[in-house]
């Protein structure tokens, strides 16, 4: 059991790491202007419907560490568990909106503590993670 719950944590730290570097990735070609509606701190559809995507990404290949990992396939079911758990505390936790209007210049730092997703996404989120993960889970047994 303790296995399992080593490979759910490598693979919660693997999806983190895979999507810093995608969202980085994604920051640089977009920059502000692409990832926030003009003079605020609002993202626009494209780029909440794009981090869902890149989420699913970032969750597949967890799925897939934390198989390969765990010593059963109740290391993805620790993980989507998770996902969903940290996702839902998220939806559920008040995001502070930042004063004033957006700077047209903002760093990613500040663009992450400061974006605003739509509440639809806040939720949507951790099920489209959950999924990630099990596809990536049943795609590494396979």
């Amino acid at each position: 059991m303790l296995r399992n719950i080593l490979a759910a944590i490598v693979g919660y730290v693997a999806m983190a790491a895979v999507l810093f570097v995608l969202f980085s990735l994604l920051w640089v070609a977009v920059g502000p202007t692409g990832a926030f509606q003009p003079g605020s701190w609002e993202v626009p559809v494209g780029w909440a419907l794009g981090s869902l995507v890149l989420g699913f990404v970032g969750a597949y290949i967890a799925g897939l560490v934390c198989v390969r990992i765990g010593h059963d396939a109740r290391a993805a079911t620790i993980l989507i568990g998770l996902v969903i758990v940290f996702g839902v505390v998220r939806a559920l936790t008040p995001m502070e909106m930042p004063a004033g209007p957006r700077p047209d210049d903002v760093s990613m730092m500040e663009a992450t503590a400061g974006a605003v997703h739509p509440a639809w996404f806040n939720w949507l989120n951790p099920l489209v993670g959950a999924v990630g993960v099990w596809f990536g889970s049943r795609k590494s047994r396979a």
